[in-house]
């Protein structure tokens, strides 16, 4: 018998995962890549990473969600996956061609996606009345510690809440990192 080839490829867990640099920092050009330590190769953070975090001894799911951080709390550029582009990087948002950041101040939580998510513009939820943004589902953690842009952590959910904004839905997941010493008490 010959080798039998995977169709598919190994499941990613944020501990693989590790943010690589292309590009001189602070440019149009800046992007931070999800890299696998384990097969050294870029993956996409959007697609590739699953999102619900597995025991990596058992397979077994833990019970927590995947959380990608774009920015990181006590910071104000504004980064984000770029969802067209190939393997999807993060990247400063633009506008008329200069870099983009809060004006109001540093942000006071961390935020970013999940994973494999998708607010789709076709659908609309019966209290919203208005479809999703077509960008993976927001993410807002509020545990102690900064993360830093492109790290994964294992999140637990504690609520959402739903804006619109310029006339499409774009839902808040509101979440703390699973190690934080107040995960335990918050529900």
């Amino acid at each position: 018998g010959g080798e039998e080839k995977k169709s598919m490829k190994r499941v990613m867990s944020h501990e693989d995962i590790n943010t690589e640099t292309v590009g001189e920092e602070d440019t149009l050009e800046t992007r931070y890549f999800a890299k696998d330590q384990v097969e050294g190769e870029h993956r996409s953070l959007w697609h590739d990473l699953p999102l619900f975090e597995s025991d990596p001894n058992t397979g077994k799911p833990t019970g927590a969600l995947n959380f990608v951080c774009e920015i990181p709390k006590w910071t104000r550029k504004k980064f984000e996956l770029a969802t067209k582009e190939a393997l999807n990087p993060i990247k400063q948002d633009e506008k008329k061609g200069q870099l983009r950041s809060f004006k109001k101040g540093d942000i006071y939580f961390n935020y970013g996606c999940f994973p494999r998510t998708w607010e789709d513009p076709d659908y609309s939820h019966p209290d919203v009345k208005v479809g999703g943004d077509n960008d993976p589902l927001d993410v807002c953690e509020i545990g102690l510690r900064q993360i830093p842009t492109g790290k994964v952590r294992p999140v637990k959910v504690l609520g959402i809440l739903c804006m619109i904004d310029e006339g499409e839905a774009d839902w808040k997941v509101v979440v703390i990192d699973r190690e934080d010493p107040w995960a335990e008490k918050l529900k």
